[in-house]
């Protein structure tokens, strides 16, 4: 493949050797170490072979000496090929202009790429990026890969290691998020009773810190104080003496009813695909942008979807060109009453993201009934959750008579 490569680099021709003595003639080549190759015998007694153009420059005396002729049958490489198209100068300033230019893109940054991000998202990191004058476009040398570690680690203290480098046209940037909370929230020590968030039935009641005034099995009313912060100190004769506040720490758990309604009108808008397709194709370089998108005389409506792609020639190194793919669908609307499945299904789907709600905040769901209502003025989709949860609701205390204020530790 070299000696290939060597060969068009320099230029050789095809020669086509006849006379008294070509044998002499190869021979005397090969002792002054010309370059011959390819060597066929013709049917009439000549020689076919390549040659180099330098070693071609050096026959003339051997060709007397061995009384043959020679006869260029074909130039080939670069040199007769620049030579055939001098004129043609434009081709080479062109294909040189094109290799000119993807060098020049070399030089710049055209894709961010973050690893290991999960608290922060993507967008949030470019735009931190932008300000500190790092963003899509810039010049690879501008990059110092430490100071912007360093940086990151400054101001985002939830990131504990990180890794930027430059491969290619990307800035990749590799980090770790700390799994542990930084900051440990300062306790509050002001004393309040436990109440009752909301109506139900106590199930479980575990108390850390204050005076219960209700037991599992109790129903309680919302606002209800279900454990005290306030601890009176009785005396040897059963006054009260004094009282100290603490806040009241309990974990209570209630059987609650819950109830969700959903009111929908008796007709709804329907919008189906009518089979007409449109193609289309558009071109992103920078904030520069071209889109091909085939006319239709339609009056409808048309759903488009895109698909885009950034331009590369290998894995790291990225163009600032995009290309996109559109694709357009004709779609006609019209009006027509819900159907009991499609309310079934409406249904189905309410009570699942209004379970998903509650379940979230550790809301369990024992029961459900729900049924659906249909009049002259719409529909309605209405339920009723029988659930267990924590009706824990914090209340400062307001305090009767003279107290002491301890620390929970104290107590």
């Amino acid at each position: 493949m070299i000696t290939w490569l060597l060969h068009n680099w320099k230029g050789y021709v095809k020669i086509r050797l006849q006379g008294y003595s070509p044998e002499r003639f190869l021979n005397l080549c090969n002792a002054r170490g010309l370059e011959l190759w390819g060597l066929v015998c013709g049917p009439e007694g000549d020689y076919e072979c390549y040659m180099t153009i330098e070693s071609y420059r050096r026959v003339r005396p051997l060709v007397r000496k061995a009384r043959v002729r020679l006869r260029i049958l074909g130039r080939f490489g670069l040199p007769f090929f620049m030579y055939r198209h001098r004129k043609r100068w434009y081709y080479a300033a062109g294909i040189g202009g094109f290799f000119g230019i993807l060098w020049i893109m070399t030089l710049f940054i055209w894709d961010i790429q973050f690893e290991g991000n999960y608290r922060y998202t993507y967008d949030t990191l470019v735009k931190w990026l932008e300000t500190q004058d790092t963003y899509y476009g810039m010049l690879k040398s501008r990059i110092n890969c430490e100071d912007l570690e360093a940086a990151i680690r400054t101001s985002f203290p939830e990131i504990t290691w990180v890794s930027a480098r430059v491969s290619g046209t990307r800035l990749l940037i590799h980090i770790k998020e700390n799994e542990v909370l930084s900051v440990i929230p300062d306790k509050d020590d002001t004393p309040r009773d436990i109440v009752a968030s909301k109506s139900g039935i106590i199930t479980s009641m575990v108390v850390r810190q204050g005076i219960a005034q209700v037991a599992p099995g109790d129903e309680v009313e919302a606002g209800q104080v279900l454990v005290k912060g306030r601890i009176p100190i009785i005396g040897d004769s059963g006054e009260e003496l004094s009282a100290y506040y603490v806040p009241a720490d309990a974990d209570i758990r209630a059987r609650t009813m819950t109830q969700y309604e959903k009111r929908f009108p008796l007709v709804h808008q329907v919008r189906i695909p009518t089979g007409e397709r449109r193609r289309g194709w558009y071109i992103k370089a920078g904030k520069w942008s071209f889109t091909l998108l085939m006319p239709t005389a339609s009056k409808l409506e048309w759903d488009y979807s895109m698909e885009e792609k950034q331009l590369k020639l290998f894995s790291n190194f990225y163009l600032p060109f995009y290309l996109g793919n559109i694709e357009g669908h004709e779609m006609v609307s019209y009006e027509r009453n819900y159907t009991r499945s499609e309310l079934e299904a409406l249904a189905g789907s309410i009570y699942s993201q209004f379970a998903e709600n509650l379940e979230e905040k550790g809301v369990h769901i024992l029961e459900n009934d729900d049924r659906i209502d249909t009049s002259a003025a719409g529909s309605v989709i209405s339920g009723t959750l029988v659930t267990e949860e924590s009706i824990v609701e914090h209340q400062p205390i307001t305090e009767e008579e003279p107290g002491m204020t301890i620390d929970s530790e104290e107590t």
